[in-house]
């Protein structure tokens, strides 16, 4: 890195960190989460044992400080920090006449804006406080408050990182260096330059921290000030530098380590340093005051963190990749720090840490179908000694991440690198990310809720240890605490909460796999958990309320906006509400639910909150329902709500018709299984009695003529020779053939099997056949072939022999295979061949044919 000389602007700010060195003043500039940048940083402190260790990080968390530094947090965890913002939205009312004239209303809304600040066991910014602590240095936290950053319109409005490192992985200047050093990103010339230097050579603070400030300052001359103070960074660094010389002012002999960020350290040089040591003006303090009031709007909770979420490759902005790599690549750090004459080289504890983990990722691979016989011994030695050798031949210390991932790639696939499947290097990944989950105290100041929850699960025998996916499953009907289980992850889903997700059981919804006796459910507690854990703490301390409270947004917003559909969207918070064990609260909601049936104009909204009514009628002795009676009383009134709507059958267009008919066909479904304890007979009665009336305004509805008049012989509603008069009233229409074929789709979709036993349906299509004219045929052939596809292939053969009968055809004849042929068929055919060869000849396809 010394090979060039740097720019002047470096130059001056290197002389401007000597300077403040004098005044002891001293910076770790640091990539987050760099093993290297905390080995040497441990240096530093050990050496220069400061009175304050100051931290880029929001000062709101100075209230959480004392349970960072508790001897029972572990890492990974992370600081999640809220903070509630007013968003301010013109709204325009233009006047039609008069442009000029147009008004502006402002509209207030609060939306709540959430950041999280992890810590690994590796994360300097970690080993600053634990440091810290053992030397009885003071902490303070130096970045603007969250409140402030997020006032500043540069935040995006989605959850992120407080860590972000996007300006180094866009840096002109990085690229560049990539390219030379034959590196392929970032992230490789990284390790390359800093993370694989013997380890005696990361001891030397000095040297290690101004490479470090380097390679970012050299990423940060590829920005301008406009662009850096647009993105917020110029704001915080003021804030810092106030920070630093407040402190310094204060107290003129404090021994001080800055622990920032190493794209901010140039400005933190050239602001603090100025031919003197700058101090801040009143206008700063004022200004710097201000804006720490602004903290106290922040909310900062302590949660568990995990390595796949600290992994940069899972979406992470501000890490290393491969966290559970890098933190061995710490633990080697710690041994060799603490082996007396350090007797072992750094080649070696590298080595030792490439064959632990060559070694997991084959024994994982050897357990995955089709891997069992490409990760043998041999292979497993090859990829070692790849490593090893690549190590050496770009002058590493001993094999690093990305020698490692070469060695696996040459040594475990064999074949072309395109053909591996996608699941073996996601084996690998997860094996270097890991899945280790952090620690907190039990007694910590956390939101009620959280704990409540976490208790909860824990009771139910949940395993939260860490973040690999697990299975449970439940015997929801035999078993009383299964049963309890299933509502407490209902209830969980209902809220998003986003721990577990069902595979497998009955829905109630849906009415589907309502025998099944068991629920199989996908689960694991991630940092996301608590997060939304603690969002959904503002609305109560009890999940059961919060559920509640959903359920009765989603019931005034139905009354608000007046929904056409609105029992089946009320209907679906019943089910819910049935699904989560509220059962106070479900008798209420069948309540209102009753109030919605009676103004729903929406046939198949009516019709499948019934189905659904009846679903839950079906699981009442498993969902242990209290309102039995009201359940009974719904479903009574639903085919009666419904038959008044029975007009909207008449429709005529043909897509609607389709759509109507399925309808119907849900209708009839449901009187034919509603329960015992209804007057079923009169129901069905009632529900013919009224198609019967309908029937004479169903004459541009033919599709649902034909429909009705077969379900009501399937259901015994009208006799044989009453079913094969209407159906021959239809056919002798005739003229119009779009509605007799139209009538004869009706009965296909319903009851196909009337073709074979009804004559007269089969008499009535041929004649129509025999009269269509070729045109009419062709254009309704798609429609009979739909139609035909009803039939199974036994009753297709039963019509053909039929009318094979009819029209004495012999078998042969109604053969689709032909075996028999005579001469001149023989000659017809050759013939025909002969022509086809010379046409592909004269436009010279030849060659295509052959392909």
């Amino acid at each position: 890195m010394g090979s060039s000389p740097l720019p002047q602007r470096l130059q001056n700010a290197l002389r401007c960190r000597d300077a403040l060195q004098q005044v002891q003043i001293y910076f770790a500039p640091v990539r987050h989460h760099s093993p290297a940048c905390s080995y040497a940083l441990r240096q530093l402190i050990t050496q220069i044992k400061p009175t304050h260790v100051l931290i880029e990080a929001p000062t709101s968390f100075s209230a959480i400080l004392e349970e960072l530094l508790n001897h029972k947090t572990e890492p990974p965890i992370a600081i999640l920090c809220q903070t509630d913002l007013q968003i301010d939205q013109v709204v325009l009312e233009t006047n039609d006449e008069y442009e000029e004239n147009d008004t502006a209303n402002m509209l207030s809304h609060q939306i709540t804006r959430s950041a999280f600040y992890p810590f690994c066991s590796y994360s300097p910014e970690w080993q600053a406080m634990q440091l810290a602590k053992q030397y009885n240095a003071k902490i303070q936290f130096i970045d603007l408050p969250w409140a402030e950053q997020v006032t500043q319109e540069f935040i995006p409005s989605q959850s992120k990182s407080l860590l972000s490192e996007t300006y180094l992985k866009h840096s002109q200047y990085i690229t560049q260096l990539a390219k030379k050093l034959h590196c392929r990103d970032h992230d490789e010339v990284w390790e390359h330059l800093f993370e694989l230097r013997n380890f005696t050579d990361l001891a030397d603070w000095q040297t290690f921290f101004e490479d470090t400030f380097i390679w970012c300052a050299m990423a940060r001359l590829d920005y301008d000030s406009s662009s850096l103070e647009a993105e917020g960074s110029s704001q915080r660094e003021q804030h810092m530098l106030t920070a630093i010389g407040r402190l310094k002012k204060l107290t003129p002999d404090a021994k001080i380590v800055v622990v920032t960020g190493g794209f901010h350290t140039l400005a933190l040089f050239e602001g603090l340093w100025q031919n003197k040591l700058v101090l801040p003006k009143k206008s700063d303090i004022t200004r710097f005051n201000r804006q720490q009031k602004s903290g106290d709007r922040d909310r900062a909770w302590l949660i568990r963190y995990s390595f796949d979420r600290l992994d940069a490759l899972n979406g992470y902005t501000a890490g290393m990749n491969s966290p559970a790599y890098y933190q061995e690549s710490w633990q080697s750090m710690l041994a060799y720090e603490q082996t007396p004459n350090q007797s072992q080289t750094t080649q070696c504890y590298r080595k030792t840490q490439v064959i632990n983990f060559l070694s997991i990722i084959a024994d994982k691979l050897r357990k995955k179908q089709n891997c069992s016989d490409a990760i043998g011994f041999i292979p497993l030695k090859s990829a070692i000694e790849q490593a090893c050798l690549l190590a050496e031949l770009r002058g590493h210390y001993g094999p690093g991440r990305y020698d490692l991932l070469d060695g696996i790639q040459s040594a475990f696939i064999k074949g072309s690198i395109h053909d591996v499947r996608s699941d073996f290097w996601q084996i690998v990944y997860r094996s270097l990310s890991g899945n280790q989950l952090g620690q907190i105290p039990n007694d910590i100041a956390s939101p009620p809720l959280v704990n409540e929850v976490y208790l909860t699960l824990k009771k139910y025998r949940f395993k939260l240890d860490d973040t690999l996916p697990k299975t449970t499953h439940i015997d929801i009907y035999r078993n009383p605490e299964h049963r309890q289980r299933s509502r407490f992850l209902h209830l969980l889903a209902f809220l998003d909460v986003g721990f577990a997700n069902r595979l497998d059981g009955p829905n109630y919804q849906y009415g589907t796999r309502l025998t099944i006796m068991f629920e199989d459910w996908q689960y694991l507690w991630t940092p996301m958990v608590e997060a939304r854990l603690i969002e959904l703490s503002e609305q109560g301390t009890q999940l059961e309320q919060i559920a509640i409270q959903k359920l009765q947004q989603s019931i005034e917003q139905l009354t608000e906006d007046g929904m056409a559909q609105s029992c089946l969207c009320a209907v679906k918070g019943v089910i819910q509400a049935a699904l989560m064990g509220l059962q106070t609260y479900f008798s209420q909601l069948l309540v209102k639910l009753s109030s919605f049936l009676d103004v729903d104009n929406n046939l198949l909204s009516l019709v499948v909150c019934g189905h659904r009514l009846l679903y839950l009628w079906q699981g009442r002795d498993f969902l242990a329902l209290n309102a039995s009676s009201t359940l009974l009383a719904l479903l009574a009134k639903v085919p009666q709500q419904a038959f008044f709507l029975l007009d909207t059958l008449k429709q005529s267009d043909t897509e609607q018709q389709q759509e109507n008919l399925k309808t119907l066909l849900l209708f009839r479904n449901l009187i034919n299984n509603l329960p015992d304890q209804l007057d079923v007979k009169k129901l069905k009665q009632d529900f013919y009695l009224n198609l019967h009336r309908l029937q004479p305004r169903l004459s541009e509805a033919s599709l649902i003529r034909g429909a009705i008049d077969s379900i009501a012989y399937l259901d015994c509603q009208i006799s044989q020779s009453e079913l094969d008069h209407k159906i021959k009233m239809a056919f002798e229409l005739g003229s119009q053939y779009e509605q007799a074929s139209s009538y004869f789709m009706g009965i296909m979709q319903c009851a196909p099997e009337l073709i074979i036993h009804s004559s007269q349906l089969l008499t009535s299509l041929d004649e129509l056949l025999a009269h269509w004219k070729q045109e009419q045929f062709i254009e309704i052939l798609p429609d009979l072939r739909l139609a035909f596809t009803q039939l199974t292939p036994k009753q297709n053969a039963i019509i053909a022999e039929k009318i094979s009968k009819k029209y004495h055809a012999e078998q042969e004849d109604m053969s689709i295979e032909q075996y028999k042929f005579s001469d001149e068929d023989l000659q017809k055919s050759l013939s025909l061949e002969l022509s086809v060869t010379q046409h592909i000849e004269q436009q010279q396809l030849q060659n295509w044919f052959k392909q």
